[in-house]
C-alpha cells in the first residue's frame, strides 16, 4: 500500500461501493437520458456512475441545422399547444390541479419528503428544522483555530492566506497497516493531528454518500458485499430502519464477520452445537416461540451473580421489539463481560473460506480445550507470532479496527488485563477453543463469539453539563474502580493491567524530564535563526514578549509567510519535568477501594498501600472538564455512551470490538488513543496547550469533536439503533439455525408482489407517517462544508479503477438480474 495515504476504505467498506443514486436491479430504457443528482454538480457526470450518463447537450453546442451558413431560419413565436384554445386551457388547468393534489397527498408537500418506494430525495432548498442535531466540520474549526493562534503568535501579521487541503502535500508520515500513523522525524513533516482530522472527516463524508436509500438498493448492496441473498425478513428490517431514521443502514459487516464461520457447518452439526451451548453453565437462553420471548436459565449457579437476570431481561426486551418477525428459535448468551471463544487462526480461516463459498466442512471434530494460548489465534506471519515485542515507535491511531488487531499490535497483550490473566479451566468465564454459537457482550479481534449490543448503563443520566467553552477545567479527567482483571492475586501481573497502569502513569511525580509534540508557532528559542536576534530580541522575549514582537515585526511576518507558503502546521518537541506535565494534563485517579483481589495472599493490601485512592466523583463533577477519558474495564466500557452524551470531548482507549464500531469515526466523533498512553501527551498538548504555552490550544477543534460525539449518541446510539442491529443479527442467525430444507432467503420479487399499497394515498396514514432522514443532511451547513471534498472524490474515483481481481465492474453489475448477480459474485 502507499504509506503516504490512508486506505480509501473506511472500516467494513469494500472499495467498489456504488454511488448513492445508482440504478436499481432493472435497467432503464437506453432511450432515456439521465442526469447526476450529486449535490452541487447539477448536470455533471458522477465520477463513479455504473454507466456513462451523458448530460443533455447545451444549447451552444447543438448540431447546426442543414440551412446555409449553419443558421436556422428564425421561427415564428406561437402560443403553446396546451393553451391555444379555451378547451385545451381548461383541460390543462384541471390536470395541473389534480397533479398538485396528488403530489401533496403522497408527501411532496411543504417540508415533506416523498417516502414512496421510488426512494426520491429532494436536494437543496430550505432546510427543515427537524430538531435533530447536525454534525460539524472539525477541519473548518481547525483552520479557524490555526488562524487565531498564528495571529496570537504573530500580532499584526497578515493572516488572509488560504490553506490547501491537508492531504495535498507531502507529509512524510507513514500510514501503517496496523492502523497507526507513524510520525516522521523529517524536518518538513507537518503536525500529524490535522492530517488525522482531515482523514476522519473524509471518511465520514464517504460513508454518508454511499448509503442505500431504497430497499432495492439495499438488496443490491447486500448481495454485492456478501455474495448471497439477504435473509428472510430483510424487508421488515428495512422498514424498521427507515421508520427510525438509521443514518448508515448498510454498515453491518460486523454481523457477517461474526457469523461467517458458522456458514460452513452442516445443519445437523449446527444443531448439535446449539445443544452444547444450551446446556453450558453460566449462560441464559432466550426462547422465541410464536413471536414471544421467554428467559430460560438452566444453570442456577449463574444467578449467584446479581447481573445475570437484569442482562437477560434487557436482551429479551431488545428482541421483543421485532420478535414477531423471527421464526421459533433458541439463542444462548454468556452472562460475563468477557469473551469465551478462542478459535485457532487456521481453523477459523478454513471455516470462513468454506462458508463464504457456500460449502460445508467435512472436518467436524474440534478440540475444545479450556487452556488458551493466545498466539494460536494469530496467523503465522503476524507481528505477534514473528516478534512479540514488535513496536512502531511514536504513532497515532487512524483506523480503530486495525489498531485493535492484537496479532498485528502485540504491544497491547502484556499491558491489558484480559490478555494478562490466564484463561484456563478454573477461569470465569471458562474459555473454549471450538466454534460454538454463543452470544457475548464483548469480544476482541482474536475471539469468535457472536457480538450483541449490551444495555448496561444505557439509561445513566449525564447530569448537569455546561457548554464546552464554559467548562472551568481543560484537564483530561477520569475516575474508576480497579477492574480489568477478573481476579488479582500474587500469581498474576496485575500491576500491568490497564487501569492500574493508567493511575500510576497519570500520577507519576518524577522530576525527570519528558518530551512531547507541540504545534510550532515559533515559541521555541532554539527554533529561531540567528537573524531573529535583532538588538538582543531573544534575550528580551522572556521579559517583554510584546515589546520584542513590536521591535521584530518584519522578521515575524517573514517567518509567518514562510510557514504559510509551506502550507501545514509543523511541530517541535517540548521538554519539561514529568510531574509538571502530569499535573497540567490529567486529573486521573482510581476511586473507591480494592475489588476483585485476593485478600488471603496480600494482594488487596498491596493495592490499598500502593494506590493513592481518590473519593468517587459524581457525573456532574466530571462534566466540569473539557476532556473525558474512556477506558476498558473487565470488558467493554459501559460508560462510553454517557461520556459521549456530554459536551466534553472524549478520548477513548479500547482493545475490544464493539457493535457500533463501523459507525463511530475516529478523529471526527472522538479521539482514539493507544493503551500504552504514549500518544496522550501529544494529543493533550495539541488540544489543551502545553504547560509552557497553554494559550496555544486548538480549543474550537476540540469543541467540534465534542459536538459530533454528542450528535453520534443522539442519532446513532439510540435504543432503536441497538434494536436494528439485533434484528438484523437474528434474521441472519435464524437462517443459519434453520432446519434443512427451509428457504430462509429474501426475494425482492416476492416483496413487490406482496406489498400492500393501499395506504400510499391514504391521507391519515400519510399524516402519521414519520419522515425518512435525508442522509446527507446530517452535516451542518450545506451537507458538507469542507473545501477539500473534491480531493476525496478524486481518491475514490481512483480507487474504483483498480482491479481487485475478483469483483465485477458496475457497468456489468447494472444489467444483471438477481440470479446472474449472485452467480457472478459467488
Amino acid at each position: 500500500m502507499d504509506t503516504r495515504s490512508a486506505s480509501p476504505r473506511v472500516p467494513y467498506r469494500a472499495a467498489s461501493t456504488p454511488p448513492p443514486n445508482y440504478r436499481g436491479l432493472h435497467s432503464h430504457s437506453p432511450a432515456r437520458h439521465h442526469r447526476s443528482s450529486r449535490p452541487g454538480t447539477a448536470g455533471s457526470e458522477y465520477p463513479e456512475q455504473p454507466t456513462a450518463y451523458r448530460p443533455l447537450q447545451e444549447e451552444g453546442h447543438a448540431k447546426p441545422s442543414p440551412f446555409a451558413l449553419g443558421q436556422a431560419p428564425p421561427a415564428k413565436w406561437r402560443l403553446p399547444k396546451a393553451v391555444r384554445s379555451p378547451k385545451r386551457l381548461l383541460s390543462t388547468l384541471v390536470a395541473l390541479a389534480i397533479l398538485g393534489l396528488l403530489i401533496k397527498y403522497v408527501g411532496m408537500g411543504k417540508d415533506r419528503l416523498l417516502r414512496s418506494k421510488w426512494g426520491w430525495r429532494p436536494r437543496g432548498g430550505r432546510r427543515v428544522d427537524d430538531g435533530l442535531c447536525r454534525f460539524v466540520s472539525p477541519v473548518d474549526a481547525y483552520h479557524r483555530d490555526l488562524q487565531r493562534l498564528r495571529g496570537l503568535a504573530y500580532p499584526g501579521a497578515n493572516l488572509t492566506a488560504l490553506y490547501p487541503s491537508l492531504h495535498s502535500y507531502v507529509h512524510h508520515h507513514t500510514y501503517s497497516p496496523t492502523g497507526h500513523l507513524l510520525v516522521s522525524d523529517h524536518p518538513d513533516a507537518p503536525h500529524p493531528i490535522p492530517l488525522l482530522l482531515d482523514l476522519g472527516e473524509k471518511r465520514w463524508e464517504e460513508l454518508l454518500s454511499r448509503q442505500s436509500r431504497t430497499l432495492e438498493e439495499a438488496v443490491r448492496e447486500y448481495m454485492r458485499r456478501y455474495g448471497r441473498r439477504p435473509p428472510r425478513g430483510f424487508d421488515k428490517w428495512w422498514d424498521f430502519a427507515m421508520r427510525h431514521n438509521l443514518v448508515l443502514p448498510d454498515e453491518y459487516d460486523r454481523i457477517n464477520l461474526d457469523l461467517a464461520p458458522f456458514l460452513a457447518l452442516p445443519e445437523e452439526e449446527m444443531k448439535r452445537r446449539r445443544g452444547l451451548v444450551d446446556n453450558m453453565s453460566e449462560t441464559f437462553t432466550l426462547v422465541i416461540k410464536n413471536g414471544s420471548v421467554d428467559i430460560e436459565i438452566k444453570d442456577e449457579g449463574g444467578l449467584n451473580w446479581g447481573g445475570t437476570l437484569p442482562r437477560a431481561s434487557d436482551t429479551a426486551a431488545l428482541l421483543r421489539a421485532f420478535s414477531e418477525h423471527l421464526p421459533d428459535m433458541r439463542a444462548t448468551f454468556s452472562i460475563f463481560d468477557q469473551p469465551q471463544i478462542y478459535l485457532s487462526w487456521a481453523r477459523r480461516g478454513s471455516l470462513v473460506n468454506l462458508g463464504l463459498k457456500g460449502e460445508h466442512t467435512s472436518h467436524l471434530e474440534e478440540t475444545d480445550s479450556a487452556l488458551v494460548k493466545l498466539s494460536r489465534s494469530c496467523a503465522p506471519d503476524s507481528n505477534y507470532r514473528k516478534n512479540e515485542s514488535y513496536s512502531e515507535g511514536r504513532s497515532f491511531i487512524y483506523d480503530s479496527l486495525e489498531a485493535g488487531d492484537l496479532c498485528q499490535n502485540p504491544y497491547v497483550i502484556p499491558i491489558h488485563g484480559l490478555t494478562i490473566e490466564p484463561h484456563e479451566p478454573s477461569s470465569h468465564p471458562r474459555p473454549h477453543t471450538q466454534l460454538l454459537p454463543l452470544f457475548s457482550l464483548a469480544k476482541t479481534s482474536i475471539n469468535s463469539d457472536i457480538l450483541i449490543t449490551p444495555l448496561d448503563q444505557f439509561n445513566h443520566e449525564t447530569g448537569k453539563d455546561l457548554e464546552f467553552r464554559d467548562k472551568p477545567s481543560s484537564r483530561l479527567a477520569w475516575r474508576g474502580s480497579p477492574t480489568g482483571i477478573s481476579w488479582m492475586n500474587a500469581q498474576v501481573d496485575w500491576r500491568n493491567a490497564h487501569r492500574i497502569r493508567l493511575h500510576r502513569y497519570a500520577n507519576n511525580r518524577s522530576t525527570e524530564h519528558m518530551t512531547f509534540l507541540v504545534p510550532d508557532f515559533g515559541q521555541d528559542e532554539d527554533y529561531y535563526p540567528d537573524e531573529f536576534d535583532v538588538d538582543g530580541g531573544i534575550a528580551e522575549i522572556k521579559n517583554g514578549q510584546e515589546e520584542w514582537h513590536e521591535r521584530n515585526r518584519e522578521v515575524q511576518e517573514q517567518h509567518l509567510e514562510e510557514q504559510i507558503d509551506e502550507g501545514p502546521l509543523h511541530f517541535i518537541e517540548e521538554e519539561i519535568p514529568t510531574d509538571e506535565a502530569m499535573e497540567f494534563f490529567y486529573d486521573i485517579k482510581l476511586a473507591g477501594d480494592p475489588i476483585q483481589c485476593d485478600s488471603d495472599d496480600g494482594t488487596c493490601d498491596d493495592l490499598r498501600r500502593e494506590i493513592e485512592w481518590a473519593p468517587r466523583q459524581s457525573g456532574e463533577d466530571l462534566n466540569q472538564n473539557k476532556f473525558l477519558l474512556d477506558i476498558d474495564g473487565n470488558g467493554w466500557s459501559g460508560r462510553f455512551r454517557k461520556l459521549m452524551s456530554t459536551n466534553s470531548a472524549v478520548i477513548k482507549m479500547t482493545m475490544f470490538t464493539e457493535w457500533f464500531q463501523p459507525h463511530l469515526i475516529p478523529w471526527f466523533m472522538y479521539i482514539p488513543a493507544k493503551l500504552d498512553f504514549s500518544d496522550l501527551p501529544d494529543i493533550m498538548a495539541f488540544f489543551r496547550g502545553s504547560p509552557t504555552y497553554p494559550e496555544f490550544a486548538f480549543d474550537e477543534t476540540a469543541e467540534a469533536l465534542a459536538i459530533n460525539g454528542k450528535c453520534f449518541v443522539q442519532r446513532m446510539f439510540r435504543l432503536e439503533d441497538m434494536q436494528a442491529y439485533m434484528m438484523r443479527l437474528f434474521l441472519e442467525y435464524a437462517r443459519i439455525a434453520a432446519d434443512e430444507g427451509d428457504d430462509m432467503d429474501f426475494y425482492l420479487d416476492d416483496y413487490w408482489s406482496d406489498i400492500d399499497t393501499s395506504d400510499w394515498f391514504d391521507e391519515e396514514a400519510i399524516k402519521n407517517r414519520k419522515p425518512v432522514a435525508d442522509l446527507p443532511d446530517v452535516m451542518e451547513g450545506d451537507g458538507g462544508s469542507r473545501a477539500a471534498g473534491t480531493v476525496l472524490e478524486e481518491e475514490l474515483v481512483e480507487g474504483t479503477k483498480q482491479d481487485d481481481g475478483g469483483d465485477i465492474s458496475w457497468e456489468e453489475h447494472d444489467g444483471l438480474s438477481e440470479e446472474e448477480l449472485l452467480r457472478e459474485v459467488v
